[in-house]
């Protein structure tokens, strides 16, 4: 799968398959130059992308207003985006799901699980190891939590072959599903949507939230980048104060060189992605911290 035959760059390969178990099992990837496997400078983003789980307009896609400013980054490799199993929306205006579509009926752990099959594939593809950074909005913010927790990634015997990312940047992130429900009690779609992701009992939320999880449980970790903007019109900077407590307590217990940085965004919720620049700053803040942190360790 590496493009190494033909020139012309960068290369975009649209709509790759990680897994057969739904059309939206599916990937991106960009690639600004020859990869070369030699260069430890360089680091792959594997980004996931938002929508409460289930908003069929959010795709893999939602990346490209990004890539401009992120491929002629010196130190990235690639960029990756990927697709994943979406929850029911039946009430969508405009494409409302169908309860027959193994795309559109998904359920936590399912989503979590799609993103590791995701990044399972990139690695035995590319072969870069933990030399990438993991990136998610909103919901993908979740999701990325998930994954460097281990949440709902227990039972799934495949979850232990992926190696896990140098850093996990959050933006616009949801980390606590009961903290969000209660900040925006006044807006019944909050409760449908988590519910409609997580089921109804509570105590699923929580076990599920980065929050509350076991940063040990990630080996490979050497930073957290949490990017927020106080624009946001539906997530709060809650969730921000909340995650950052979290990391920073849990890994102060082991004792390993780690670092936790938030970063101030503008712009609504979906400004950060599709104007580009502000993601794309968030993201080039994290390489930059691994980059002048130096060293080949994972």
């Amino acid at each position: 799968m590496t493009p190494s035959s033909e020139s012309t760059y960068p290369k975009h390969l649209h709509s790759t398959p990680y897994s057969s178990l739904s059309s939206l099992n599916t990937l991106d990837i960009h690639i600004p130059s020859p990869l070369d496997p030699a260069d430890i400078s360089k680091y792959w983003i594997i980004y996931i992308h938002g929508g409460a789980w289930r908003d069929p307009l959010q795709t893999s896609r939602t990346i490209l207003p990004v890539l401009p400013y992120l491929l002629p980054h010196r130190h990235i490799a690639a960029v990756a985006s990927l697709n994943y199993r979406l929850s029911p929306y039946p009430s969508h205006p405009t494409d409302p799901s169908l309860p027959n579509d193994p795309s559109r009926n998904a359920r936590h752990p399912d989503h979590v699980r799609d993103i590791v099959a995701g990044i399972r594939y990139l690695q035995k593809e590319y072969g870069f190891g933990w030399r990438y950074v993991l990136v998610g909005h909103s919901a993908g913010g979740y999701l990325g939590g998930q994954v460097v927790c281990g949440i709902g990634l227990e039972s799934d015997e495949e979850a232990g072959r992926i190696v896990g990312p140098t850093a996990w940047v959050g933006v616009e992130g949801i980390y606590d599903l009961t903290l969000l429900r209660d900040t925006y009690l006044s807006r019944p779609v909050y409760q449908s949507f988590i519910e409609a992701a997580f089921g109804p009992d509570e105590q699923d939320w929580e076990r599920a939230s980065p929050a509350n999880g076991d940063f040990g449980h990630w080996r490979e970790g050497r930073l957290v980048v949490l990017g927020q903007s106080r624009g946001d019109e539906l997530v709060d900077w809650g969730q921000v104060v909340r995650m950052e407590r979290v990391v920073r307590e849990r890994w102060e217990k082991t004792g390993r060189r780690r670092r936790v940085e938030v970063v101030e965004l503008a712009g609504r919720h979906a400004d950060v992605w599709s104007e580009g620049r502000e993601m794309a700053r968030v993201i080039g803040v994290a390489v930059g911290m691994l980059v002048e942190e130096g060293g080949d360790e994972g």
